[in-house]
């Protein structure tokens, strides 16, 4: 496989991504999520272009996962086997790992570790890394650290290669069947039943990883200046608009679009030595601190009292989480890198 050059924009809009869901997982605390509702307390903004910032950073995360993806495999024949291979042996040693120091963690703060009676056949979900996606879908887990999305970009590398050879062959035959499948999936809802949402964090999200790789396609067609103009009229329109009738997750897909093209005409002009850098190391260590971030964050908010601090410690309680995420999501890293080496 010819291996490529890094692409900037790609990299910046994945760190844009990282920040917005460790904003996403501090904030719960404030929207009612976690108590009771303090808007005030948030950092930056929970919903901005009148979406849920978590949606926002989901979908700039299934978007560069696409875009990426493509980048490096288009035209290449891909050895199913292998790729897989590659792709887990890149995601369940960390996971592991993290999971591991999260449950030693635990085991001493509690005095021994306790399922509250839930039967050890849930921990299989843990074992392939879906434990989190499980308990989102209001299945029983053993979750500790991740998010649902380490299910839902698992299975994305699973089917990568036969999406990838449907969109090289039949390029707008599968953007048309991706978005009806996108939009069917998400418009329709059951309440209650936990297999359907399985089915829309899944299947019904994976329309989204092809929308990304169809922007990587026409990534020229991006670049002209029509299409700023364009992605910035979208996200005007529905910051201020009423589309509450829309499925959130549509809104969602409409405004990680423009938002991305945006970013992707942004990203030369904070090409600075000191920010690349600073995009560069979010990028490198953005796996581990997507695994051990929202683990940390509980940890450290319990010991405070979010209904007495002001808005001014609110953002020094998210630097001291910061403080505590990045060092051990380097630790996570290096170990995960010995451990390779060594086998």
């Amino acid at each position: 496989m010819i291996k490529k050059e890094r692409v900037y924009a790609l990299d910046f809009i994945r760190a844009i991504a990282v920040i917005l869901i460790l904003i996403t997982h501090y904030n719960s605390n404030f929207i009612g999520f976690n108590g009771p509702a303090q808007p005030e307390k948030v950092i930056i903004t929970a919903f901005p272009f009148n979406i849920y910032i978590g949606d926002l950073g989901v979908g700039l995360f299934l978007l560069i996962s696409g875009a990426s993806m493509y980048y490096v495999y288009a035209n290449q024949k891909i050895c199913l086997s292998k790729f897989i291979k590659k792709r887990l042996l890149n995601i369940l040693p960390m996971f592991y790992i993290s999971y591991v120091l999260a449950f030693m963690y635990n085991f001493w703060v509690n005095k021994g570790f306790s399922h509250d009676n839930m039967s050890l056949k849930w921990g299989i979900s843990t074992i392939f890394g879906f434990d989190s996606m499980m308990q989102t879908a209001g299945f029983p887990s053993f979750m500790l650290v991740g998010e649902w999305f380490l299910g839902m970009i698992m299975i994305v590398y699973t089917v990568f290669p036969l999406l990838k050879l449907c969109f090289e062959k039949q390029t707008w035959v599968t953007i048309v069947v991706s978005i009806f499948t996108f939009v069917s999936i998400q418009s329709i809802q059951y309440e209650g039943n936990h297999f359907w949402v399985l089915i829309q964090l899944t299947i019904g999200l994976v329309p989204v990883v092809i929308f990304g790789m169809t922007l990587q396609k026409y990534t020229e067609v991006l670049k002209k200046f029509v299409s700023l103009i364009v992605s910035i009229l979208v996200l005007f329109v529905i910051s201020f608009g009423d589309f509450s009738v829309l499925p959130s997750k549509i809104r969602m897909a409409i405004i990680s679009i423009s938002f991305f093209v945006i970013l992707t005409h942004l990203a030369k002009y904070f090409e600075k030595n000191i920010i690349k850098k600073g995009v560069k190391w979010l990028v490198k260590y953005a796996y581990p601190i997507f695994l051990v971030h929202h683990f940390i964050i509980n940890q450290v908010v319990k010991h405070f009292d979010l209904m007495t601090i002001g808005r001014l410690d609110s953002y020094i309680l998210f630097s001291i989480c910061l403080s505590i995420i990045f060092p051990i999501s380097v630790l996570v890293f290096r170990i995960e890198r010995v451990l390779v080496d060594v086998k």
